[in-house]
C-alpha cells in the first residue's frame, strides 16, 4: 500500500490518496469520500476520476464516491418512521438524491490497510443532513487480481434507514469516448418505473420486449434516442446466477463489454441502478477528467448495487439501534 499527499481542503483538512496494486489491477481510493479514484485493469484506466482535489470538492457528479446515508432518491424529500416525519436536504428538484451533501464530501479516516485491502471509517452525526441517529460506517475495498470486492458495515445508535453504494463511473476504453457501442447484459425481469421527476411511480414493469430488456445482449446506445435520453433507473436483479466471494454467495447483477475487457458485476443486493452519464456534459462548469479531458454525454457508464430507490417511504431499509446493515458488491474485470 501506498500513501500520496492530495491536498488540503478548506476545513483545512489534508487528504491522501492510498493505492493497492498486483500484476494485474491497481485500486486508488481517496480518503475524502472513500472515493475510488483510479482503477486501472490491465493497462486501461476504466473509472473516472479529477486531477485535483479541488474538482473533486466542485464535483456534483459523485464520482467514485461511497454513498449514504441513504443512495439514490428519497421522493419530496421527507419520510414518515415511526409515526414522525422527518425533512432531509432537498438537492434535486424537491427531492433528497444520494443523502444530500452525503458521505462523499465527508472526510473518512484510514483505519486498517494491506497489500491488498483498505478500510475507511466514518461517523455520521445524529440529524446530519436531516436523519435521525448517529451511524458508524465502515468500508473495506480489497483488490484480488482484476477484481474489486466492496464491503460495507453500518451500525446506527437508534432507528435510522440506510441504504449505502458506489457511484464509480466506468468505460472501458478509457475516456473521452462514448460507452453507447458497450455491449451490456443486465439480470433483470423487472425494473422500477419512474415519474419524469425520476422517483419511482409504484410499477415494476417487465423488461419483456422493453429497451429495458438485456437478459440478451445489446449496445447500451441501441435503443436510446428520441424522448429516451437514457437510462438511470433501478433494475430488479433475478439472482439466477451466484459466485462466491470471502464465504458470501453474490448474484451476477451484470456484464459490459467492449470487446476487449469485460467487466462482472457481484451483489447481495436486490438491485442495481443502470445510469449512463445522461447529464455528463451538460454543466460546462464542471471538472474534467483526468488528463483535461472533458465530460461528455454517455460518457461513461455506472451500475450501483442497491436498495429500490425511495423505498424508506414504503417502510422497507430501516434499521434498529445496534442492528448491523451489510452489504457486498464486486467488480470483476477480465480479458476478453
Amino acid at each position: 500500500m501506498t500513501k500520496t499527499f492530495f491536498g488540503t481542503l478548506p476545513s483545512g483538512d489534508g487528504t491522501h490518496v492510498y493505492t493497492v496494486k498486483n500484476d494485474s489491477a491497481s485500486l486508488s481510493v481517496l480518503d475524502y469520500g472513500a472515493r475510488i479514484t483510479s482503477f486501472n485493469a490491465f493497462g486501461t484506466e476504466i473509472v473516472g476520476g479529477f486531477d485535483t482535489l479541488d474538482d473533486y470538492v466542485k464535483d456534483t457528479s459523485h464520482q467514485g464516491a461511497t454513498i449514504g446515508r441513504v443512495a439514490n432518491r428519497i421522493g419530496s424529500a421527507r419520510f414518515v418512521m415511526d409515526g414522525v416525519e422527518y425533512n432531509v436536504t432537498e438537492n434535486d428538484n424537491g427531492n433528497c438524491l444520494h443523502g444530500g451533501v452525503g458521505f462523499d464530501y465527508r472526510m473518512w479516516e484510514l483505519t486498517d490497510s494491506g497489500d491488498d485491502f483498505l478500510t475507511f471509517a466514518y461517523t455520521a452525526n445524529d440529524g446530519e443532513e436531516g436523519f435521525p441517529a448517529s451511524l458508524t460506517v465502515r468500508v473495506t475495498f480489497t483488490l484480488k487480481d482484476a477484481t474489486v470486492i466492496i464491503d460495507y458495515k453500518a451500525v446506527p445508535d437508534g432507528k435510522t434507514p440506510i441504504a449505502l453504494t458506489n457511484h464509480s463511473y466506468f468505460n472501458l476504453d478509457g475516456f473521452g469516448g462514448t460507452v453507447e457501442d458497450h455491449v451490456a447484459v443486465i439480470y433483470a425481469d423487472e425494473y422500477t418505473e419512474v415519474a419524469d421527476d425520476l422517483i419511482p411511480n409504484g410499477d415494476r414493469p417487465s423488461v419483456k420486449g422493453t429497451a429495458f430488456d438485456f437478459n440478451e445482449p445489446h449496445k447500451i446506445g441501441e435503443r436510446v434516442g428520441g424522448d429516451f435520453i437514457g437510462y438511470d433507473h433501478n433494475f430488479i436483479l433475478s439472482k439466477e446466477k451466484h459466485e462466491s466471494f470471502g464465504g458470501d454467495r453474490l448474484a451476477l447483477a451484470a456484464e459490459v463489454t467492449n470487446g476487449k475487457l469485460k467487466l462482472s458485476v457481484f451483489t447481495d443486493q436486490p438491485g442495481v441502478q443502470f445510469y449512463i452519464g445522461n447529464f455528463l456534459g451538460s454543466d460546462k462548469g464542471a471538472p474534467k477528467f483526468r488528463g483535461g479531458i472533458a465530460p461528455i454525454f454517455h460518457g461513461a457508464f455506472c451500475l450501483e448495487a442497491q436498495t429500490e430507490p425511495n423505498c424508506i417511504n414504503h417502510g422497507e431499509g430501516f434499521y434498529d439501534a445496534g442492528e448491523v446493515y451489510k452489504q457486498k458488491t464486486v467488480y470483476r474485470v477480465e480479458k476478453v
